[in-house]
């Protein structure tokens, strides 16, 4: 059996921002009501499939995990520690909003770990204003660092964000203190939700906003500043975005499972719980490891690289133009 050692709980879909290509469609952004079921909750977490050991991480999300309330989230970590007593737990937050409970409880119930997510165009506050945005994030992931919270900080590297330039993403670094990046693919989730598609592994066709090109040719920039690399970590290739190298499953408030969290509201992925995702016709998760490792086995399984890439994420292309999903040239 394969072990889940990566549980995404999705606590609302309901967000305090109003991101254009968020994988999450404005409808549901906009569900103030949407919450997830606790006793949902604890019929998933009771799968056997689940590792209860310390090696699996809980990450609780949205939408904005943060809307729901302290109350509220300390009863999903309480529910899960119920269950699963020796899991670690986290969160993944927008930063647009930071009450003092939830400095509390980074510290407290994250261990001083949190994420964040970050982009330098098409973020934006409900009423469309990015500046406001930016001035919110940039005060906020401040205060959570000079808390003494490791707050790692992932980057849809879309378009605006690259053409704003590498030193306006080292100006956050250095203003904020922030020294844990990771970049990920930008995709058109908005063209996605519009006219969703399928390969025959079921799993979705998304198209980026970006090229590889692009994508590494300002990652290395980035890399490749001496001060960045005296004084920040960027993540590692294989920590992109794969179902190749850690399984995960995601819970949904809508009292549903999926695998990758960026799936989560897709419906044609969608099943009432691990047990019928793993019966149906496709074997969701079993499929999709497949593709994953099919995907690579061509161009990656002899390259010497391989160890330090994993074939990078598994939903973006994994050769465009000359170059690899992994940033080689091929």
């Amino acid at each position: 059996m394969i072990q889940i050692n990566r549980l995404f709980i999705n606590t609302t879909w309901f967000c305090n921002m109003d991101c254009p290509r968020c994988y999450i469609p404005q409808d549901l952004r906009s569900d103030s009501a949407s919450k997830l079921d606790t006793e949902y909750l604890i019929k998933i977490l009771r799968y056997s499939g689940i590792d209860q050991s310390h090696k699996t991480v809980v990450m609780y999300m949205g939408g904005e995990p943060s809307v729901i309330g302290k109350k509220a989230l300390k009863r999903y970590i309480k529910t899960v520690k119920s269950v699963l007593p020796k899991v670690r737990h986290t969160i993944v937050t927008n930063l647009f909003h930071l009450p003092n409970w939830l400095i509390e409880l980074s510290i407290n119930e994250f261990g001083g770990q949190i994420e964040t997510t970050y982009a330098n165009g098409k973020k934006q506050t409900l009423s469309g204003n990015e500046k406001r945005y930016q001035e919110r994030f940039i005060k906020n992931l401040t205060t959570i660092i000079e808390a003494g919270v490791n707050c790692t900080v992932n980057v849809e590297l879309n378009l605006e964000t690259i053409n704003a330039g590498v030193e306006a993403i080292i100006d956050v670094m250095k203003r904020t203190g922030a020294n844990d990046w990771a970049f990920d693919f930008s995709i058109k989730f908005d063209e996605f939700n519009n006219n969703p598609v399928y390969d025959r592994f079921n799993h979705p066709i998304l198209k980026s906003s970006t090229t590889l090109k692009e994508y590494w040719g300002f990652v290395n920039a980035i890399k490749q500043n001496k001060w960045v690399a005296n004084k920040v970590r960027i993540a590692s290739r294989q920590e992109g975005f794969n179902v190749f190298s850690k399984t995960g499953i995601t819970i949904n408030p809508n009292n549903t499972v999926t695998t990758n969290p960026l799936f989560s509201t897709m419906k044609a992925l969608q099943y009432p719980n691990i047990e019928s995702l793993n019966r149906s016709n496709l074997n969701l998760i079993n499929q999709h490891q497949r593709r994953s490792v099919l995907r690579m086995t061509s161009c990656c399984s002899s390259c010497i690289e391989f160890d330090d890439c994993k074939g990078f994420s598994a939903h973006i292309p994994i050769q465009q133009d000359n170059l690899c999903a992994g940033g080689l040239t091929i």
